[in-house]
């Protein structure tokens, strides 16, 4: 009977193997506004996958050869896709898709709930509600089908399946055209995690809680479990087994829930306040499950323990013990850890982000003004000049890898020496392509700990010279270096490589130039792979300025001016002035327009579009204060834009978002050059805001004052003066021009009660203002439908106020 089904099974699918997809764009969406994502290349590099995504939809793919971008297909609604050794399968809702992309053809399957494949038997897996089907990708037929399968796992390029048979859980593994059972459970199996060889890790779970994990030896048939030398309390875990054996388990346990009737009690002698908002407790084990050995890791003080590697080593700090929240990363007194011994022994006090090396037996790390090189086995150091290093990198031989301003340094670890091997006097150096993991996920204001591995033989990196905003990419291979990039003012982002190394894929854009793919290689010169947005008809007409000024410290300061599309000599235009910090950095971004990224209610393209200039100053902080500084590079970026008789400067809105909302709520009290005022989400009274809890931090906020964003220096209580005469609120009487202020009532990062009291400041002095309030919105805009109604109401407002157009209904 199972033969019979199977074989009526195949005629459906030889039947449905005719039915073709169209490769055709829609005509609606030919014109259409888009931005394009780079998801993936086929195994050997010579096919890309990108997604162009749209106002409508984000599941237009693109799959493109590289060395001939002519050939070219198009997929719409596609759920996921995957490549094989030879062709692309792509999951949709209602069918799978089997794509021979060198020859054009498909073959259509049924639809199914996952895709999976083992790439050494080059076989597809297609998981439904109750079975799983295996489809050979060479023969081009179902070679087996499975049923009753509860759950697929996909381990170490190996494919196990959970089925149920006479009330029985069974692991079994799919290789070589067979069925092998691996094992049974009377208990439904959560996860299979891949371990060493002839080895995985079993988690058994039923509802929300961890019943046990096994580690299961397929070759003897052998299990060690671990609730037998460790009690089970725990809700979940996850688990991986080092190159020496033993298995680290993280495992977590939810808090109990306490009586509504009994208070939290919070101390001010707490610098741990994250524990406050956790909503579960983790533990971390070491287990050697075949000595049925297991150890909890670190201690009620020294609570966070890196693994970096080290045959014998660990790392362990403590999270609280230097916590003070004065600065968004806190120092941390770090200690070498042996889990065998329980030994614990002094390190160095850290402040910065920790490097380890490949093996995890050097540590490299910013001291000072040093880098600091330590041999974790014998706890001797080396110090490293820093001549202005930004970025360290081990490479597998444990020699040290620095990039920055300076060019490109390498350490030699075992002669401790260091020598140039690269330098440009036309900007700062920074390399692109390493390896980097880490088995260590920090807390906010806590250090990182991770591995980044350079192969140096063989890498990228760009020199980009931030003074005239141009960038160059060049290669290192063997010993020679190749400009394979001229230096251009577009922005470039490095994507992937194939992997032969012989040529690199990036995205490119500017102001007057769509986003595009392009092909790097030193052997060839650079290909335009895919241009987004041919059909833009507009993209002549963009003019940008630098414009450049200084604040009253003397600083050399830049800003954007964009030009309307239809700009006529003689007529004058409105303009909007967009705030936050740095923005010429932006010069080279091309303004698209898509309502689904207008997440804060500003669009360049829609702006310049309607007639008016925008303007994005670069704004620098100094000793007056946060609001008077910007105050005065504000007015200093316009007093340099005099010279432009465009430009109507009675008709001048200032907007900001975050930073840029406070900066626009502060200048919008102590100035009467603009007619209006829009600011989203920004803090109006940064002495409430200074004594608050930022919950989006986890945090006091009093580190954003001191020492983050706001760059006052210096607490509170040692200059208010200073707080004072930069907080909007205390200057709220002398706002002008009407002012729309706007928040959504989830906002974790600046408390929408801040955008509140300066509405009720207003109010209170009869001044003319409008905030909008959304329940459902946080910081940014997440609903498209909402994002929409911020943009176009933040055009009507503009429309009204600067180029007297028709009030909206909203604004009476």
């Amino acid at each position: 009977m199972e033969k019979l089904m199977l074989f009526l099974l195949m005629c459906i699918y030889q039947w449905a193997y005719t039915q073709k997809e169209k490769d055709s764009i829609p005509y609606t969406e030919q014109n259409k506004a888009y931005d394009i994502y780079l998801k993936s290349t086929s195994k050997e590099g010579k096919w890309i996958a990108f997604f162009k995504v749209y106002d409508s939809n984000s599941d237009s793919l693109f799959i493109m050869n590289r060395l001939n971008p002519d050939k070219k297909y198009y997929r719409i609604k596609v759920l996921d896709h995957q490549w094989s050794r030879d062709k692309l399968i792509l999951k949709y809702q209602n069918q799978t898709e089997i794509f021979d992309y060198h020859n054009g053809k498909n073959k259509i399957l049924p639809a199914c709930e996952s895709i999976g494949t083992i790439e050494h038997e080059n076989v597809l897996v297609l998981k439904t509600s109750d079975n799983v089907q295996i489809y050979d990708l060479s023969r081009e037929e179902i070679i087996g089908r499975i049923n009753n399968v509860i759950n697929v796992f996909y381990v170490n390029n190996r494919i196990y399946l959970q089925i149920k048979e006479n009330n029985k859980f069974q692991i079994i593994e799919w290789s070589e055209m067979k069925k092998n059972k691996l094992y049974s459970s009377s208990e439904q199996i959560s996860n299979v995690v891949g371990a060493q060889v002839n080895s995985f890790l079993i988690f058994k779970k039923q509802k929300n809680k961890l019943n046990d994990i096994i580690y299961y030896n397929t070759k003897h048939q052998l299990e060690y479990k671990f609730s037998e030398v460790q009690p089970l309390q725990f809700n979940s875990a996850t688990a991986y087994q080092r190159s020496d054996g033993r298995i680290v388990i993280n495992a977590e346990k939810v808090k109990d829930k306490k009586s509504a009737e009994t208070p939290e009690i919070w101390l001010t002698s707490d610098n741990n306040l994250i524990e406050k908002f956790k909503k579960s407790e983790t533990t971390k084990f070491l287990w050697s499950p075949v000595e049925q050995n297991v150890k909890v890791m670190g201690t009620d003080k020294l609570n966070r323990v890196v693994d970096i590697g080290n045959k014998t080593y660990f790392l362990a700090f403590s999270f609280s013990e230097l916590q003070d929240y004065t600065a968004k990363k806190v120092p941390a007194i770090v200690y070498r850890y042996n889990a065998s011994s329980n030994q614990y022994d002094y390190i160095d006090t850290i402040r910065s982000n920790v490097n380890y090396s490949p093996d995890g037996n050097y540590l490299i790390y910013k001291h000072g003004q040093k880098w600091k090189l330590l041999d974790v086995n014998t706890m001797s150091y080396k110090y490293i000049g820093n001549l202005n290093f930004e970025n360290a990198y081990f490479t597998d031989e444990n020699n040290v890898y620095f990039d920055g301003p300076t060019g490109i340094w390498k350490y030699n670890s075992k002669l401790s020496k260091i020598k140039q091997v690269f330098t440009n006097n036309k900007g700062s150096c920074k390399i692109l392509d390493f390896k980097n993991k880490s088995n260590f996920a920090n807390y906010p204001f806590e250090l990182s700990f991770y591995s980044k591995v350079l192969n140096e033989l063989n890498y990228i990196f760009e020199v980009n010279d931030e003074a005239s905003f141009t960038k160059s990419i060049f290669e290192k291979y063997a010993d020679k270096y190749y400009q394979i990039a001229d230096f251009t003012t577009s922005k470039m982002i490095y994507q992937k490589t194939d992997k032969a190394k012989n040529a690199y894929l990036f995205t490119e854009e500017n102001f007057n130039k769509p986003k595009r793919i392009i092909d790097l290689s030193r052997a060839s010169p650079k290909k335009v792979l895919f241009q987004s947005n041919a059909n833009d008809k507009d993209q002549s007409k963009m003019k940008v300025e630098t414009i450049k000024y200084k604040n009253r410290e003397g600083v050399e300061l830049k800003g954007i001016l964009y030009y309307p599309l239809d700009v006529e000599a003689g007529k004058k235009y409105p303009m909007v002035v967009h705030v936050y910090q740095i923005q010429s950095d932006k010069i080279n971004e091309y303004p698209l327009f898509l309502e689904n990224s207008v997440d804060v209610g500003f669009s360049i393209r829609k702006l310049i579009e309607k007639g008016y200039f925008v303007y994005m100053p670069d704004i620098v902080f100094d000793k007056k204060g946060t609001g008077i500084a910007a105050l005065d590079c504000v007015n200093k970026s316009i007093d340099a834009l005099e010279y432009n008789e465009l430009i109507d400067f009675n008709k001048m809105g200032l907007t900001g978002h975050s930073h840029g909302g406070y900066i626009t709520n502060f200048i919008a009290t102590h100035s009467d050059r603009f007619a209006t005022y829009v600011s989203g989400a920004g803090n109006s009274d940064i002495v409430r805001s200074y004594f608050s809890l930022n919950e989006y931090f986890v945090s006091p906020f009093y580190w954003q004052f001191e020492n983050g964003q706001y760059e006052m220096n210096t607490p509170f209580i040692m200059n208010k003066d200073l707080y004072f005469k930069n907080n909007p609120i205390y200057y709220v009487e002398n706002v002008s021009k009407p002012m729309l202020l706007w928040t959504g009532k989830k906002d974790l990062n600046i408390e929408w009660g801040q955008i509140m009291e300066f509405y009720i400041g207003l109010k209170r002095n009869n001044k003319n203002a409008t905030v909008l309030v959304y329940p459902d919105e946080g910081h940014t805009i997440i609903s498209k439908n909402t994002a929409k109604d911020l943009h176009d109401k933040v055009l009507q407002w503009f429309g009204y106020y600067l180029k007297g157009e028709k009030k909206a209904e909203w604004m009476n």
